[in-house]
């Protein structure tokens, strides 16, 4: 399929996207389930490093949630793409719920403090295993909730929506757990969930390729990974994503197992100031999906993608220089470094939207219909071994310094990009 959506698909007002009852409740639900999500992606990082104090156990923590996506991500798309999607994704909401309450129980268990952590980075790491059959088949199953033409709406209004409810998440979060403690933030996100569940068990859906495929007999699992990664590599397109959601991930893990630290030891801010922080790109993340629904639908989509990658790594180069550089000339109040970082933490935030979007978008303009879980899933294991890899060196800061280790993934982020960009097939495409 083209890479360009045709005129028609540009002016799709995003309005006309929710008039789709199916889409609409899938909209509701994942909005609210991803308020939720916020306070647990807060509470546990937190938890980590009150107990332990230290940069490697906080790459851990991220590290066990990765490890997640690495195992089970293909098996996953191919579920996604054989089962019912619908069904798989009740029930991936009901088990995650169950299994964020059991957080709550982790301090009362008996057990020295590193088996409580043992417990709860198994914990995190099953959240994450269930979510991963989750994520491709909420992407497969949205081009059976809309019409003709409107996945650029669909999409841009999705991210919009989970980005800024994830800001709001954010923000609320750290109020919360700060005044409250961390335990109330597990209690909102299974909560949550169930809701979430409830809404996409609303939806009436047509009898899809998925759906029925369940009733005939199946090839094995292999073969259909293997399937997956064939069609990725005969596209131009398809490959030069996988490429870059090998390399641009890297930055992406380090500086979300560094981002808490950041926050403390280089702002001097607390839980509030990491929501703050953490939320910062959820708000820059919706008003670059705006702009992109508005003004680039019909960009090339390699263009979009390098040139997202390489806003998010001159953001968060500055969001991190200028602070460093300010503390070490002057005496500067938490409430000033936040000033002037945040506001291109959020530029960076705007054009990573891009990069989310167009990945997205991508894969389902360009996937057919009945391979789009399997094709999916390849991106985004690709995306969490160099996740994985990223946060492992986080441990990397407690020598280097977290400013020296943030600014020097920012560099291999705008590096990743410029070379995307160099490559014609790609950045035509």
């Amino acid at each position: 399929m083209s890479s360009a959506l045709s005129s028609s698909e540009t002016i799709v007002p995003q309005r006309h996207v929710l008039a789709s009852r199916n889409f609409r409740l899938l909209w509701l639900g994942q909005a609210i389930s991803t308020f939720g999500d916020k306070f647990s992606e807060i509470a546990i990082p937190i938890m980590v490093y009150t107990i332990t104090g230290s940069a490697v156990q906080l790459g851990l923590a991220f590290l066990t949630q990765t490890l997640a996506a690495l195992i089970f991500g293909l098996f996953a798309g191919v579920i996604a793409d054989r089962w019912n999607r619908q069904r798989t994704m009740i029930w991936s909401d009901i088990i995650r719920a169950v299994f964020i309450f059991a957080i709550l129980f982790v301090p009362l268990l008996p057990l020295t403090i590193s088996g409580q952590l043992v417990v709860l980075y198994t914990l995190s790491f099953i959240i994450a295993a269930v979510k991963q059959f989750f994520l491709p088949a909420k992407i497969a199953i949205i081009p059976e909730t809309v019409g003709e033409g409107q996945l650029m709406a669909a999409n841009s209004l999705d991210q919009s929506t989970m980005t800024l409810i994830g800001f709001l998440g954010f923000a609320a979060a750290g109020l919360l757990v700060e005044w409250v403690g961390v335990q109330i933030a597990f209690v909102v996100d299974g909560f949550t969930f169930l809701v979430s569940a409830l809404f996409i068990l609303l939806m009436r859906l047509p009898q899809t390729e998925s759906a029925a495929a369940e009733v005939t007999p199946k090839p094995d699992v292999i073969a259909g990974i293997r399937a997956g990664f064939a069609h990725v590599w005969q596209s131009p397109i398809l490959k030069g994503t996988v490429l870059l959601s090998l390399i641009a991930p890297l930055a992406v893990g380090a500086t979300q197992a560094l981002l808490l630290i950041f926050a403390r030891n280089v702002l001097g801010a607390g839980a509030i100031g990491f929501g703050l922080l953490e939320g910062i790109f959820g708000l820059g993340i919706a008003c670059g999906a705006y702009i992109l629904a508005r003004f680039a639908a019909d960009a090339p989509r390699g263009r979009l993608l390098a040139g997202g990658v390489i806003g998010m790594g001159v953001g968060q180069f500055l969001g991190v220089l200028l602070p460093l550089w300010l503390v070490s000339q002057y005496e500067m109040t938490t409430t000033l470094l936040m000033a002037v970082s945040l506001p291109f933490f959020f530029l960076g935030a705007v054009c990573n939207a891009a990069v989310f979007i167009g990945i997205r978008t991508i894969v389902q303009e360009n996937a057919p219909r009945p391979m789009i879980g399997r094709v999916f899933s390849v991106i985004m294991v690709v995306s969490s071994m160099a996740i994985a890899a990223g946060a492992s060196l986080a441990g990397l800061a407690d020598w280097l310094g977290v400013g020296v280790m943030l600014i020097i993934w920012s560099v291999v982020l705008v590096a990743s990009g410029v070379l995307a960009l160099a490559w014609k097939t790609f950045r035509e495409a």
